[in-house]
């Protein structure tokens, strides 16, 4: 059963000491251009079992389907040529789970290709349908976007027609967990995530409890908004002193379905196009327009940016707060995230959660 969250109280939430201890993202004065992207977003569909308050996806305004196959197989085909530890991540604004055995299948083939990093993020909902199949060998790090610890919360952010609800998203994840320990396997590494805004805030420190006492990694961040594209926002726009070089830009390239190529991961609804992969490589693309605005963003000169990067906030909410359940995973986790990256987030700490008032 899921614990009951308890109301909110007026008193500094664990969340709000956490967030003061995130290690701001500023990256080192000799941060330089990679020839290859360290991250590959695939965008395997943009279809969804859920209409989330919080997501880009509910805002679009772009076309949506399902990526063929022949872009797909020619993506992962240059990444294992080109750069094994460039780390796949085959979903975007949608569940790739609803995809079934044709998403394990694409897996298996970039890792077939010598796809070394793959990880694949989701909403929760589908896990436990698919356990056997997340076990096979071909994913190294799950992420379980939860974003919640009550169903009422969890209807409230993430609303949809026929899901599980978060019952179902707990339930497949001590699933997963307990069938990966049975069969004394070391990854797939499981993380479970929580979307820090006004309808979930109260809920956090009973989100990091719970979890506190399994075999996962924990991560709570603050709500990003997508280049604008998802309503609200407090954080201040600015070009000028207190900007740094942003993590999503630096650190990513993202492949929409139709194969086009967008400025960053939280330009969701590609306002900026760098090229499309079956007329150019990702190799090509990271070189020419993107490897422009990196150096505008390097250089510092943020006023001379595209509109939808000099507008965005996104840039301040890149990192997030992480907990392990020991040493010996924590170790092994920062191994696996740090092979052929540049920018590295807060390392995070154990599950030794600091006092906090009652």
């Amino acid at each position: 059963m899921i614990e009951v969250a308890t109301e909110p109280v007026q008193k500094e939430t664990l969340y709000r000491r956490m967030l003061k201890e995130i290690v701001e993202v500023k990256p080192s004065p000799d941060l330089c251009h990679t020839q290859f992207p360290p991250q590959v977003v695939i965008e395997s569909t943009a279809a969804c079992n859920q209409n989330c308050t919080f997501c880009g996806r509910s805002y679009l305004e772009r076309p949506k389907g399902h990526m063929p196959r022949a872009i797909y197989n020619r993506i992962v085909d240059e990444i294992a040529r080109e750069s094994p530890l460039t780390e796949i991540l085959p979903a975007y604004m949608g569940e790739a789970l609803l995809l079934g055995d044709e998403l394990f299948d694409r897996m298996a083939t970039a890792r077939r290709l010598g796809c070394r990093k793959i990880t694949l993020n989701t909403n929760g909902t589908l896990v436990e349908k698919h356990v056997d199949r997340l076990l096979e060998g071909n994913i190294d790090r799950i992420s379980v976007s939860c974003d919640a610890h009550t169903e009422a919360t969890h209807r409230l952010v993430r609303p949809a027609k026929k899901t599980s609800g978060l019952e179902g998203v707990y339930r497949g994840v001590h699933k997963l967990l307990e069938e990966r320990a049975r069969r004394g396997l070391a990854r797939p590494f499981v993380e479970v995530g929580f979307t820090v805004f006004g309808e979930t805030e109260h809920e956090v420190d009973d989100f990091v409890r719970y979890w506190s006492s399994h075999d996962v990694i924990i991560k709570t961040r603050p709500k990003g908004f997508h280049a604008g594209t998802v309503p609200g926002g407090d954080y201040r726009i600015t070009t000028g002193e207190g900007r740094t070089p942003c993590g999503w830009l630096v650190d990513t390239m993202t492949v929409l379905w139709n194969g086009n190529v967008v400025l960053c991961a939280a330009d969701v609804d590609a306002k900026f196009i760098a090229g499309n992969i079956e007329q150019s490589s990702l190799r090509e693309m990271w070189n020419a327009s993107l490897k422009w605005v990196r150096e505008m963003h390097f250089r510092r000169r943020f006023g001379d940016l595209p509109e939808i990067c000099r507008k965005c906030t996104d840039w301040q909410s890149r990192s997030s707060h992480t907990f392990y359940p020991n040493e010996a995973t924590k170790a092994a986790y920062l191994d696996f995230v740090r092979a052929g990256r540049m920018v590295v987030y807060d390392a995070g700490s154990v599950h030794a959660l600091p006092e906090i008032d009652p």
